[in-house]
């Protein structure tokens, strides 16, 4: 009978170490303070499961989470030791709860730690002073090392608006320069020499038959241009023929440069391609057409 009680003890011991146990214990350094000031939290948990933290910002309201370290953990006699330390505040005066924070254990259990209360007190007002009035500003004494950096951006900006307005003015004068060069050469001489290079560059024979007449026109319209002082660099061909006829060129010139612009747009746009026979036509008019246009221009101011 004695051995049949004491098997049963050792079954029931045996039992009680084996079931899962988790403690939780939850302490602060004080539950008085007043408003705005910390209060220190210690939280600490003993458990042979493994557990779900609790999120404390949500769990500790109406407190407010002020600071929180990370969770340290070590292994003793068979059991996780898990602890936390945090520090909550509260700008409102009275009572306030830190509910009890729920532990879950991946089996399903859930284990609470103890609540604690909190009491908030407003601070007193020191009544023994006196009232004094507003003090001025006090003046500053200029200190040139703190007003060094200010004083160095400052001159840093002037001299850069300097260097800017230096290189605006030289880029103007180049632009210039070469504005005048290119007034110096006559707008007709200017004109030959390119439709010359166009040739040389022979780009009809080598298939490049869009990018000559591209060329082509522009020689002839920065003529016109020049020549008229009209804006036909910019213009459609229907515009281009009616400037030239306000400027009251030749329409037999007019019809000629029509009938290479309609052309010309017809590779452009339509990918027409002419042969070397028409293209050949096309660039003799066009030295025509300059040679023609300022013979009648020069007679007409020698008029």
């Amino acid at each position: 009978m004695i051995l049949k009680r004491l098997l049963y003890i050792c079954i029931a011991l045996i039992s009680s170490l084996s079931y899962a146990q988790t403690e939780i214990s939850i302490q602060a350094d004080t539950n008085l303070a007043w408003i705005g000031d910390v209060i220190n939290i210690s939280l600490k948990v003993e458990t042979n499961e493994q557990i779900i933290w609790p999120e404390l910002v949500e769990a500790i309201a109406p407190l407010e989470l002020q600071k929180i370290n990370l969770i340290d953990s070590s292994f003793v006699r068979g059991k996780e030791i898990y602890s936390q330390n945090f520090t909550v505040q509260q700008f409102d005066t009275g009572v306030f709860v830190l509910p009890s924070l729920p532990f879950i254990a991946t089996n399903g259990d859930t284990f609470y730690s103890d609540s604690l209360a909190f009491a908030f007190l407003a601070v007193p007002l020191d009544t023994t002073n006196a009232v004094f009035d507003i003090k001025s500003p006090v003046a500053v004494p200029f200190n040139f090392e703190e007003a060094k950096p200010f004083i160095y951006g400052f001159i840093g900006l002037i001299a850069l608006i300097i260097l800017l307005y230096y290189l605006i003015q030289k880029i103007n004068k180049r632009d210039k320069t070469i504005e005048e060069v290119i007034e110096l050469i006559p707008c007709e001489i200017e004109a030959m020499d390119a439709l010359t290079n166009l040739e040389v560059d022979g780009l009809c024979e080598k298939g490049l038959v869009k990018e000559h007449y591209v060329r082509l026109t522009e020689i002839l319209r920065n003529y016109f241009d020049r020549e008229y002082s009209i804006d036909t660099l910019e213009s459609t061909t229907d515009e281009t023929i009616d400037l030239l006829k306000a400027s009251k060129v030749d329409k037999e010139i007019i019809e000629q440069v029509s009938t290479l612009l309609v052309e010309a747009d017809l590779v452009k746009f339509a990918k027409s391609n002419p042969d070397n026979r028409i293209n050949s036509n096309f660039m003799s008019k066009s030295y025509s057409i300059v040679e023609d246009c300022h013979q009648l221009k020069k007679e007409d101011e020698d008029v």
